[in-house]
């Protein structure tokens, strides 16, 4: 088995180093995105003290 010789990134070309960031980046199963937790006290406010438009 060999191994892969060095070479400084720097010293790579432009596709060389866009494949080299592709392997190191991370697919997430799912979307990393912030979720908002319900905030249970203002939903049983607004259950209690329905609007008076509706």
């Amino acid at each position: 088995m060999k191994m892969k010789k060095f070479v400084e990134k720097e010293k790579l070309s432009k596709k060389a180093k866009k494949e080299i960031d592709k392997e190191k980046r991370i697919r997430w199963d799912f979307a990393p995105v912030s979720r908002i937790i319900p905030n249970k006290k203002k939903d049983a406010e607004k259950r209690m003290h329905p609007d008076p438009e509706e």
